[in-house]
């Protein structure tokens, strides 16, 4: 048999290969094993648990604000008019500047008054004359009527014309002050000191007495800011305070400040001038009048803006950051951190707001952890590794 297979060397060839082929696929195998052990070995267990930035709740008093929509008005706003017709002269004064009680700002030509004046004058001389002519008539009368030389009826007629003259003259003075005050208020003069408008009427135009507008001045220092509460908050609030007002005089001074429509804060406070004494029977509210420092005039009338007043203090009150709450079909959440650092979604109800926090009245409890940086990044369940963020900090961020 040995010389057979010596004969037949390709039948021992294919045996060789065929050990070698088995050999290498089982080597193959192994080597597959030992590199999946090997990967399944250093495969890691999970993704690290993500960070985020919480906040603890904790309980503080902090003031509640109201805001209010509110625009500034002037204190006293007058409207100069002509008290005299006539032509119009002069104007003494600058569009939009400012000008003082008293201030000349224009002339009507006097020509006119002036000649009056002088005529009332001349009445009055002649209604003085008459009064001694009459005077001097009753003295003469009198001893010849007592002694029958003159009829009683002289001196009767006499005495008449003496009252007469008397009534005469009080006429004649009641003219000369008319036209002394016409020729007085053919000089227009400021009634206030403020800023004086738009020039309603140039020179060499007619005006009328009592009806044409020539300017309008208005004051600045303080300025008014008038704002409106409704009825239920006037009710609600005036109840408080036993003087009935719906601002109670125990507050500060100056507890009012003003926000500018470009959501600046108007840098002086302002103090409460009075409580309108009705309500409006069309809108329901009732007028509140503030008084602000305007040195700049930075202030004019006619500007929006908002009113903000603390309106109580509330105290244990639960802040939460704003950017901490979501909103999602109108239920309000916050993600809450446990003491085994698994994050849960709670359902809240939110207050007022102060700052940048909202007032939580359901929902949390003192100590809780919410998360206030990372929201994105958290599932409800999910373990996460948390970085406290002191309350101080956030509210001095805020």
């Amino acid at each position: 048999m040995k010389g057979l297979a010596m004969l037949n060397p390709k039948c021992s060839g294919r045996k060789l290969v065929r050990k070698f082929t088995l050999a290498g696929v089982g080597l193959f195998f192994l080597l597959i094993a030992a590199c999946g052990s090997q990967e399944s070995a250093e495969a890691p267990k999970g993704p690290p648990p993500v960070t985020v930035v919480v906040t603890t709740v904790t309980p503080k008093t902090v003031p509640i604000y109201g805001e209010y929509v509110a625009r500034t008005e002037a204190r006293q706003a007058v409207e100069v008019r002509a008290r005299v017709g006539g032509y119009l002269e002069k104007v003494l004064f600058k569009e939009g500047s400012q000008v003082r009680a008293g201030q000349l700002l224009l002339v009507i030509d006097p020509r006119p008054y002036k000649a009056a004046l002088q005529e009332a004058r001349g009445s009055l001389a002649q209604a003085q004359a008459t009064l001694w002519k009459a005077q001097k008539d009753v003295e003469r009368l009198h001893p010849l009527v007592a002694e029958d030389a003159a009829p009683q009826v002289d001196l009767d007629n006499a005495k008449a014309q003496v009252k007469y003259g008397q009534a005469s003259i009080e006429k004649a003075k009641a003219a000369l002050a008319k036209t002394e005050l016409d020729l007085k208020f053919s000089e227009i003069r400021s009634p206030i000191t403020g800023i004086i408008g738009k020039e309603e009427v140039t020179v060499g135009n007619l005006v009328n007495r009592d009806q044409t507008l020539l300017a309008t001045v208005s004051s600045w220092d303080p300025m008014r800011v008038v704002f409106s509460i409704s009825e239920p908050d006037y009710l609600r609030r005036a109840q408080r305070y036993r003087e009935a007002e719906p601002f109670s005089a125990a507050q500060p001074e100056e507890p009012f400040e003003l926000v500018m429509a470009d959501n600046s804060v108007f840098p002086s406070r302002g103090s409460l001038s009075f409580v309108d004494r009705a309500l409006n029977l069309t809108t329901g509210t009732l007028n509140v009048y503030v008084n602000f420092p305007n040195p700049n005039r930075l202030l004019r009338p006619g500007l929006f803006g908002r009113i903000r007043v603390v309106l109580e203090e509330r105290p244990n009150a639960l802040l939460v950051p704003q950017r901490a709450v979501q909103v999602m079909q109108g239920v309000q959440s916050v993600f809450v951190v446990g003491q085994d650092d698994k994050v849960a979604l709670r359902t809240v109800t939110l207050g007022e707001r102060y700052k940048d926090f909202f007032l939580i009245t359901a929902g949390i409890k003192a100590g809780d952890r919410v998360v206030v940086e990372g929201l994105q990044k958290v599932i409800p369940g999910q373990r996460v590794t948390p970085t406290e963020l002191p309350f101080s900090q956030e509210e001095q961020g805020g």
